[in-house]
């Protein structure tokens, strides 16, 4: 132990003689192993930890498939979901969700929207979640119409709406404008399975909290739940899916008209989660460990330069007795300190990186929560450290510590012993540095292009410059819902007088906002739902102005205007999609299609056809889309987009 802390102190000593190989070999260090540290706390909090659940590897989402229209991640309908959990052996827990949303209202407070959930069977003792107060399930009868609703809370909301009122449970608040009584609060830090914004308040699933104009958990075609479910002990993922495959076959039999075609399709909720994100980060993982090899490739062809001019010096402690293992423990002694603090600078430099990174990922990215610099990533920080002092100052070691006493003692061959074998070492380092930066040279010259085709894909609009707010109002008395679009149509004639606002509109679903409106559609004279196949397209609430905000061509017809308002006829825009595979041969204008919208199915006369738009996903093909008025449909919650005169 004493000749260890003599070659900590001896390397401190020379390391402080040659101030400027240190910091260029501490700054090569610290930005390999910070970037590192930084990568590997993002693949440690999203990969490597286990997701927060009870033995979540038994956790399992439950797709519905549709052969014809190669969907592989759709939603169930109530009735399959009821018909799966009760022939389903293998799988002994399942339940369902479907996102919704509500606004709270108090006294003492601001109304304050919520994001909700709507929830079908025993999913919090599915989770294995455990409640903070109360109980975390509902009974059949507070899922039944015309019943006072019974909300249960997240930690978060309950803590900064209600202090933390320890009395909560079996209290009433006021959700669009109903009464609701509180069962219970979840535990501190749950995080629910939706990755596109966490809710903040659940139901139990009814017609009440569905909100809509018709009663879907009644049709077994209305497909808007996603499901989850726990697998029995001793029952293997591929079991469960060939069972679930013999279910979905016996309902395609006794239900055709709605289940043929239809299958399930089953994926583990880790690899829900990461499935998507893990060959990304593994690839950016990679890519900074190849910085790193550079770095250390660097620093060990400065050591060995640096080890090189010590020759005299380590001839003369070779020639007073030190062993050759003495010597390689004090120069590796050096490099391990070198490197230790580079680490540390290195850590520095990964809690910037980090925050910086948090920053920049979307809000919906998955575990976003589970990211930060543990002791686990302090731990991988210091291996890493240790690892790199060894792989950067052994070879050098090795080489300069059997030196040549005779020629190293000369004054004329000073600097020249090993020559040959230390160049051959230098020129291996090079070649190391060279190999391992075409990798990378050639890695980010694939990622640019990458980047620069998923840039050149069109989403159909022009968002820049384009600012968006969302905004919701309680839900009001029945018939009373044209308050809503007074409210809106007000609102949108304020905002446009704004200074620097050069057109303004309101739209719901907004474009990427991780929300949808998957409507069912018919064209007129033909059924709903045909045998093997539901007509559905993406609905948008929109005001006149949307498509000149968003830069969205209108290819034929006109746009809305302030007529088409409740008591005027029903009007539609179709994008290009749905009137090329529906009016292929005909002109789209003045026909008819029936529509499933919040205030129930409408029939609609088609009055423009505008470009297609991406609303999800820039890698997948536009869908069929609808356009509705806002004031034909009103609601009480919409996005605004305002496009700005300059940026």
């Amino acid at each position: 132990m004493k000749t260890f802390w003599q070659d900590i102190k001896f390397a401190g000593r020379m390391l402080r003689k040659s101030p400027g190989f240190t910091f260029v070999a501490v700054l090569a260090l610290a930005l390999g192993i910070g970037a590192n540290t930084c990568l590997f706390s993002v693949v440690n909090g999203l990969l490597l930890r286990p997701l927060p659940y009870e033995q979540p590897e038994r956790l399992t989402m439950i797709y519905g498939t549709d052969a014809k229209k190669e969907t592989h991640q759709g939603a169930a309908s109530y009735l399959n979901f009821k018909d799966w959990a009760a022939q389903s052996r293998m799988l002994n827990r399942m339940a369902a969700y479907t996102g919704s949303s509500g606004v709270l209202t108090e006294r003492d407070a601001a109304p304050e929207h919520l994001a909700a959930v709507a929830v079908a069977g025993d999913i919090f003792g599915l989770l294995g979640v455990r409640p903070a107060l109360g109980r975390l399930t509902f009974t059949e009868e507070e899922a039944q119409p015309n019943v006072e609703r019974v909300a249960i809370l997240t930690h978060e909301l309950w803590r900064r709406r209600f202090n933390g009122d320890s009395q909560i449970v079996g209290k009433r608040i006021t959700i669009d404008r109903q009464a609701a009584t509180i069962v219970g609060v979840l535990p501190a830090g749950f995080r629910f399975l939706a990755q596109a914004g966490q809710p903040e308040i659940f139901f139990p699933l009814s017609v009440n909290t569905l909100s809509v104009g018709e009663d879907l958990t009644a049709m077994r075609g209305a497909s808007f739940l996603t499901v989850v479910a726990r697998l029995t002990d001793g029952a293997s993922p591929a079991q469960a899916q060939a069972e679930m495959e013999t279910i979905t076959k016996r309902l395609a039999a006794e239900y055709p008209e709605t289940n043929t075609g239809r299958g399930v399709r089953l994926v583990s909720v880790y690899e829900d989660t990461v499935g998507e994100i893990r060959p990304a980060l593994l690839v950016l993982l990679g890519a900074v460990l190849f910085v790193l090899l550079i770095a250390c490739a660097n620093v060990a062809n400065l050591s060995l330069t640096r080890a090189t001019a010590r020759t005299k010096e380590i001839a003369v402690r070779t020639a007073l007795g030190a062993s050759r293992g003495r010597i390689v423990r004090g120069l590796l002694t050096e490099s391990l300190l070198l490197a230790l603090i580079g680490g540390a600078v290195g850590l520095l430099f990964a809690v910037w990186g980090l925050d910086l990174l948090l920053a920049a990922l979307p809000e919906d990215f998955p575990r976003l929560q589970d990211v930060s610099l543990d002791w686990g990533v302090l731990g991988f920080t210091f291996a890493v450290s240790l690892v790199t002092g060894v792989v950067c100052g052994l070879a050098p070691a090795l080489q300069v510590s059997k030196p040549n006493l005779h020629d190293a003692l000369k004054e004329s061959g000073r600097g020249t012993t090993g020559g040959v074998r230390r160049a051959r070492l230098r020129g291996a380092l090079v070649v190391t540095e060279i190999a391992l930066s075409l990798v990378l040279l050639v890695g980010a010259g694939l990622l640019i292009k990458s980047f620069q085709r998923l840039s050149d894909v069109k989403p159909g609009f022009d968002a820049d410059p384009v600012l968006s707010a969302a905004v919701s109002r309680p839900e009001i008395g029945e018939g009373e819902e044209q308050k809503h679009a007074e409210f809106f149509r007000q609102a949108l004639e304020r905002t446009a007088h704004q200074p620097g606002v050069e057109s303004v509109a309101v739209v719901l679903p907004l474009p990427f906002s991780g929300s949808n409106y998957n409507s069912s559609f018919a064209v007129e004279g033909r059924p709903l739902f045909t045998p093997g196949e539901t007509e559905n397209l993406e609905l948008s609430l929109i005001s006149p102005d949307y498509f000149r905000v968003m830069s969205i061509p209108l290819h034929k017809g006109r746009a809305f205007t302030e007529r088409d308002r409740d008591g005027a006829p029903r009007v539609i825009i179709i994008n290009e999609t749905l009137a090329r595979r529906h009016f292929a041969n005909e002109d789209p204008l003045g026909k008819r299609i029936k529509v499933g919208t919040l205030a129930g199915e409408l029939s609609c006369e088609i009055v423009g056809v505008v470009g297609d738009t991406k609303q999800e996903r820039l890698d997948r093909d536009a869908e069929p889309q609808g356009y509705v008025s806002y004031l034909q449909v009103p609601i009480g919650e919409m996005f605004f987009v305002a496009r700005g005169r300059t940026n």
